[in-house]
């Protein structure tokens, strides 16, 4: 799959078709699971697979969803992390939307839901044992009567020139350096990466150094730390699907102007 052509077009579902999955499409599930556990193995994020969708929706009715409204799926995954410090709240977004993207190249309708204000009896009667760790689940099945990429669905989005900048976080990076590095691309497409109530708290600073810096707003709030780990996933396959493979590195700083550094990567 082209990961910038995905990441334009793909839409969250909110209705789903109440069919179910076949046993062959549940051992997917369970298998695909299994592989990024695997992967996320020196972080504290595990899934579990819940497939009684209905009991799930009714008990969480009015307690999460949105606009307490909760998004009915047949099935539903389920994210633990057992710590909410800053490296645990980005390691989550990511591998939140690492399984995100399973599903929907597997051609499932996803919705990401959060549970973390929804009291800890409830969630663990709900989610068994590490059930109060659940802050997020997905549902997912087929979608009813919305393409998963429906055009009409886009959210505005802050332009390249207002998320990626050179030296200082006041000057706009050149596109012409931005193609130079066959970044342009990346940066646009990026854009469209998911986050809490549209807030885009990302903003990436080049380097003299050959270093890309990740600055968060912190004036979004400390959902933003999930959205950022959602925007490293994205970027780095962006970067595998041209060939390249680097990864994010997790930094201390101080602060710039509300800005936040994040994470570094070469260029």
């Amino acid at each position: 799959m082209v990961m910038t052509n995905f990441l334009q077009k793909r839409r969250t579902v909110r209705e789903f078709q109440t069919t179910k999955l076949s046993a062959e499409g549940l051992a997917w599930v369970k298998d695909t699971i299994a592989k990024l556990e695997k992967q996320a193995a020196d972080s504290q994020v595990s899934f579990a697979l819940y497939e009684n969708g209905s009991e799930i929706a009714k008990a969480l009715q009015g307690k999460a969803g949105y606009g307490g409204t909760m998004i009915e799926a047949p099935h539903y995954i389920a994210l633990r992390a057992k710590s909410h410090d800053k490296a645990e709240l980005i390691r989550t977004g990511y591998y939140l939307e690492m399984m995100n993207t399973e599903l929907i190249e597997k051609n499932f309708g996803t919705c990401w839901i959060t549970t973390m204000q929804v009291n800890k009896e409830l969630k663990q009667s709900l989610f068994g044992e590490g059930g109060e760790f659940v802050d997020y689940i997905i549902g997912f099945g087929k979608a009813l009567n919305q393409d998963v990429f429906d055009e009409e669905r886009v959210s505005p989005r802050l332009s390249v020139d207002k998320i990626v900048f050179k030296d200082h976080l006041d000057t706009p990076a050149p596109l012409t350096e931005l193609e130079n590095y066959g970044l342009f691309d990346v940066f646009s497409s990026i854009r469209f990466a998911p986050s809490h109530i549209n807030a885009q708290p990302w903003r990436f600073l080049l380097k003299d150094d050959g270093t890309i810096t990740l600055y968060m707003d912190k004036s979004k709030g400390q959902k933003s730390y999930v959205d950022i780990g959602v925007v490293m996933y994205y970027y780095e396959a962006m970067l595998k699907n041209t060939g390249t493979e680097k990864t994010w590195s997790l930094i201390e700083g101080a602060d710039v102007a509300g800005m936040e550094p994040v994470a570094t990567i070469s260029l």
